[in-house]
């Protein structure tokens, strides 16, 4: 009996991920936990392990396709013959023999035509069929007459031709030597163009289009999905910050003063202010799928991070329970783990709500998009001075822009503003965060 390798759903709005690539080919042996594809989705690439020891029988979604949540991408069995899962087991124990070009070709259909219509067909002659195809299909090192052939997987050899590179000068990486897509796009990069004109006309310079990453594809599929399927209505307010930038000055003195190994932030307090007045209005702390509303116990709040390709959202989990010192360290440590590609599974699901803050950019105010289906995310800005009267006198304060998008399908705009007021509240008084 054979093992499904299924995708994994990473997420709670992942429907499908992408195969970026197989580590494994049909008919090598594989050890239970250990890597046979990477796939890519929800901002995440990503290792799948195999189920049990035994041999890859079967790629099912080949690399570069897309599986949807749940769905088989392969089959590990005992040897390549047993290659049936358990949703197939009468079922054929491979497809027909495919070309490469996805057609069945002539000679095997003519083949397997002839033996399904002879009276002493039987499922063994059928496995034989099968196993020829295979042997044809699956390149193999062992064929002297086929030493020199190039080892390289589809996605990999596609992506050759589109750039005008010669697979014989690259060393590839992957099992048995095979060229995998990584060995194409790091021989891309060592491309030199150059290009010269003797012309003294003028030359038109022409953009050539390029497939988006997979990060940055999962995170186009997100926001368009966020903007299609939400009422998006973001409201704005300045909050006066001095007292919480003084209260954050003093507990990075005491910090220090102890030897606590503790970096606090801004970020952190206004954190910390976030989860208080989530844990006391369960409207904010909910998430909408599938026409339901869900209110959540916990409080999980995802921190935006930015990375050189893209942006992440791990999750600070029952963080209504978390001191200040313990939601600094997480959100180093998340954050150091996202942009280091060291991200668990774990740390990046069931959240509950989202804080993004830009405003290192010098931004004051924007409009975040919700990570759906959550209902609520604050936007954090760029600290500004203004010039304010005291007693008849000028005096200089910080204040600081937040922006609340919230889902109008769920939330209306006073409540939207009450949580707004709340948190406002604390970062006025932000002692009031340790009582």
């Amino acid at each position: 009996m054979s093992s499904r390798i299924n995708m994994p759903k990473l997420g709670m709005t992942m429907t499908e991920g992408t195969i970026d690539e197989w580590y494994k080919s049909v008919g090598d042996e594989v050890k239970k936990g250990e890597a046979v594809c990477m796939i890519a989705s929800e901002k995440l690439t990503l290792d799948v392990e195999a189920p049990e020891d035994g041999i890859l029988t079967e790629i099912t979604v080949e690399a570069g396709g897309r599986a949807k949540v749940g769905e088989q991408m392969g089959l590990v069995g005992d040897s390549l013959e047993d290659n049936q899962s358990p949703e197939r087991s009468n079922q054929s124990t491979d497809d027909e023999a495919i070309s490469e070009s996805g057609e069945e070709t002539n000679e095997r259909a003519a083949i397997k035509d002839a033996a399904e219509k002879s009276p002493s067909f039987n499922r063994s002659h059928e496995d034989e069929l099968n196993k020829k195809a295979r042997d044809e299909d699956t390149p193999t090192s062992q064929s002297n007459s086929e030493s020199n052939r190039i080892f390289i997987t589809p996605l990999a050899r596609r992506i050759a031709e589109s750039n005008d590179i010669s697979i014989e000068e690259v060393t590839g990486t992957g099992g048995n030597g095979r060229i995998t897509k990584r060995d194409i796009e790091k021989a891309i990069d060592h491309v030199k163009v150059s290009s010269t004109t003797e012309s003294t006309e003028a030359t038109q310079v022409t953009a050539e289009g390029k497939p988006l990453s997979n990060m940055r594809r999962a995170i186009a599929d997100n926001m368009m999905h966020s903007l299609q399927s939400t009422a998006q209505l973001t409201l704005h307010q300045k909050v006066e910050a001095d007292a919480l930038l003084k209260f954050n000055k003093k507990l990075k003195k005491e910090v220090s003063n102890n030897e606590l190994d503790i970096k606090v932030t801004v970020t952190a307090l206004i954190t910390k202010a976030v989860a208080l007045v989530l844990k006391d209005d369960a409207r904010m702390n909910a998430t909408y799928s599938d026409e339901k509303l869900y209110h959540h116990k916990d409080v999980n709040i995802g921190i935006a991070t930015s990375l050189e390709d893209g942006l992440m959202v791990p999750v600070i989990h029952n963080a209504e329970s978390k001191s200040i010192g313990e939601i600094s360290s997480a959100i180093e440590t998340l954050s150091a783990a996202a942009r280091n590609g060291e991200l668990s599974q774990g740390a990046m699901k069931d959240g509950t709500f989202t804080i993004t803050n830009i405003g290192a950019g010098g931004i004051e105010y924007f409009t975040p998009v919700l990570n759906a289906p959550e209902v609520g995310i604050l936007g954090v800005g760029s600290l500004q001075s203004e010039v304010a009267l005291k007693d008849g006198k000028p005096y200089e304060k910080k204040m600081l822009p937040l922006s609340l998008t919230i889902d109008h399908q769920i939330i209306d705009g006073a409540d939207g503003a009450e949580f707004l007021s709340r948190i406002k509240t604390f970062i006025e008084h932000p002692y009031l965060l340790i009582l």
